[in-house]
């Protein structure tokens, strides 16, 4: 594996010592939205009619697994954070994780086979001068860990007749990180046939795995983005007659990923953005004349399930392959009769040419309120620690700012996976006063709590103090070490964390050198007193579960008291529709649903929501 994130960012030598404490950013990482019960390798659902031309994808359903209707196994984490400049909205990427986002079981410093992505059977029953041609695009990298030397990315077509793989492409790690297209012709009469697959296969290795085993972890990582098998096609078929959005959409608050709705209510004014700004793409190479497309927005209360703001807009002309943002000023503030809670769906919207590809031309974000403080956007793309002799009693803290009198219960924090769980050691929750912009007085420390990568859904620990501590304006949560192993948390390149966030060695505070945040949320009580944040009703509390979660059929949920008796559930798919209203609580069959990520909003009879919780729905 390519030691890219293997650096020191900053270095503070210590007196007399060989070695020094400092920062490194790894490649190492957790996947928190993936999570699975099967073992890899095994073809998860392989279907008996085979699949007609054309057999198109460009990952950009909005699931984090790929779609099953066109793909028979879910190794490949499906996302729209890895990649540098995608040409559409979502790629598949390649790393060392399995289906659970942990690292493979075979998992080594040398090279080992990692992620699959198999198509489903394909009827390919054409002849040579049928002219057909598989293309796709990758890209070595991304935004994360590249691929060294030694690695590889392969793809096999399956003959049906011989019941064989055969290996017909591959491409070495060490390019440059950008994307690269590839197109195949069929020829060869053993692929012609009904029944015909192609798969594509990730081999990767752990560097430091023997050496610093808590920095070894997931890396190596290939992206792949528009796959196209048809016929009547040559080798020159380059041209994409696509305009689509190429960015996820991010929050509309100024600094926050997420923050306490009752918080919000008291600083909307400064928490709201003034404006919207969303990217797309013309991949049309057509230069005769531009393309005309209308971009949208709408916020809708998801309680209520109101469309509380949608602007006018203007359609505009974009010129071949031309690169968009599309800026709205935005006069207007969330707003809900909710007290405790608020939930509401971003969507942003492309009307292009009826022969445009609509897949990507529609894009969501939700936007909760609930009782933490974040920045990132739930995904880690490499990993942050402190490092080496005199890191023992290394300490870091993030900036938040209370609007209100409150109390911090303590922190959800997402640590990676690393080999042969060599990160697994313990340290302290700590939280400090401000002390003119950097940390200033220890105001809490927790009991020794040990760091473990976590396997559910939403990927972080839960840590909590003894007893909440009370803030008012800027404070500072983090942890101090108890031993010089490298904790690896899972670090977020896509948002800056613009001198919030500081670390300690050898007896001063430094600002980070980090390219990114770290996967640290503060959990607040939401009064400002000094009881446990479970006794508000939050949107994401712990009194409500779903089990089982991942789910393949049918789910129940548990409640407090068995007061669930008393609630129904409103299932939402990741495009902000209803997709099932339930009265019941247990035995909720969803068997008819197709596979990827949903919302689960446990309401009271009264309509009154009280809790919403991530499902993810498997083959």
């Amino acid at each position: 594996m390519s030691r890219r994130w293997g650096i020191i960012v900053f270095t503070a030598f210590l007196a007399g010592a060989q070695l020094c404490a400092q920062e490194v950013i790894t490649g190492t990482f957790c996947n928190p939205k993936l999570s699975g019960t099967t073992e890899r390798q095994h073809l998860k659902s392989l279907k008996s009619t085979p699949l007609n031309l054309p057999f198109r994808d460009d990952f950009s359903s909005g699931e984090s697994l790929p779609d099953n209707s066109l793909w028979a196994d879910e190794y490949v984490f499906v996302n729209n954070t890895f990649s540098i400049n995608q040409p559409t909205l979502g790629i598949a990427t390649f790393d060392a994780l399995n289906e659970k986002g942990a690292l493979y079981d075979n998992a080594s410093p040398g090279v080992f086979s990692a992620d699959t992505l198999t198509s489903q059977p394909i009827n390919l029953a054409y002849s040579a001068s049928d002219s057909i041609y598989l293309s796709f695009l990758y890209e070595p990298g991304g935004l994360a860990d590249p691929p060294d030397t030694n690695d590889s990315l392969t793809l096999e077509f399956y003959s049906p007749i011989e019941l064989k793989w055969y290996s017909v492409w591959r491409t070495k790690g060490g390019g440059e990180t950008k994307f690269n297209r590839s197109i195949l012709k069929i020829t060869d009469i053993k692929f012609l046939k009904e029944g015909f697959r192609f798969r594509f296969t990730n081999y990767a290795s752990l560097a430091s795995a023997t050496t610093e085993p808590s920095k070894a972890g997931n890396g190596d990582l290939w992206n792949i983005d528009c796959i196209e098998l048809d016929k009547n096609r040559g080798y020159n078929d380059t041209v994409m007659n696509d305009v689509a959005f190429t960015t996820p959409l991010r929050s509309l608050l100024n600094s926050f990923e997420a923050m306490p709705w009752n918080q919000f209510k008291k600083a909307s004014l400064i928490a709201m953005s003034s404006k919207v700004s969303i990217d797309f793409r013309n991949n049309d190479t057509a230069a005769i004349k531009p393309r005309n497309v209308t971009p949208g927005f709408t916020i809708t209360d998801v309680y209520s399930n109101l469309v509380v703001n949608e602007p006018s807009v203007d359609a505009r002309n974009l010129e071949p392959l031309s690169d968009n943002t599309y800026e709205e000023a935005l006069d207007y503030t969330y707003n809900s009769t909710s007290s405790d809670s608020a939930l509401f769906l971003f969507k942003a919207t492309l009307l292009t040419d009826s022969f445009d590809p609509k897949s990507n031309d529609t894009i969501s974000y939700y936007q909760f309120f609930s009782d933490y403080f974040a920045y990132d956007d739930g995904t880690a793309e490499a990993g942050y620690g402190i490092n080496g002799e005199g890191s023992d009693n290394a300490m870091v803290a993030l900036r938040y700012r209370s609007f209100m009198q409150d109390s911090v219960a303590g922190i959800r924090i997402c640590f990676n996976d690393a080999y042969n769980n060599a990160n697994q050691r313990y340290f302290y929750l700590t939280v400090w006063a401000d002390n003119d912009g950097k940390p200033g007085e220890v105001l809490a420390t927790s009991e020794e709590i040990l760091a473990t990568p976590s396997g559910t859904n939403n990927g972080f620990m839960t840590c909590l103090l003894d007893k909440p501590v009370h803030v008012d304006g800027y404070f500072w949560v983090g942890w101090k070490q108890s031993s010089e192993t490298f904790l690896n948390i899972g670090l977020d390149l896509n948002t800056q964390h613009l001198d919030r966030l500081w670390y300690w060695i050898n007896g001063n505070w430094y600002v980070s050198s980090a390219p990114g945040t770290i996967l640290l949320r503060a959990l607040m009580t939401g009064d400002g007193s000094a009881s446990s944040s479970d006794d508000g009703e939050s949107l994401y509390n712990s009194k409500y579960k779903l089990f089982p979660n991942p789910v393949t059929e049918s789910f129940s949920v548990s409640g407090p008291d068995n007061g669930i008796e008393a609630c129904k559930l409103v299932i939402y798919n990741l495009s902000g529709s209803v997709v099932m209203t339930v009265e019941q609580v247990s035995d909720i069959n969803i068997s008819h649903l197709p596979a990827g990520n949903y919302f689960v909003v446990v309401k009271s009879k009264s309509n009154k929501p009280l809790s919403v919780i991530k499902l993810i729905k498997t083959q």
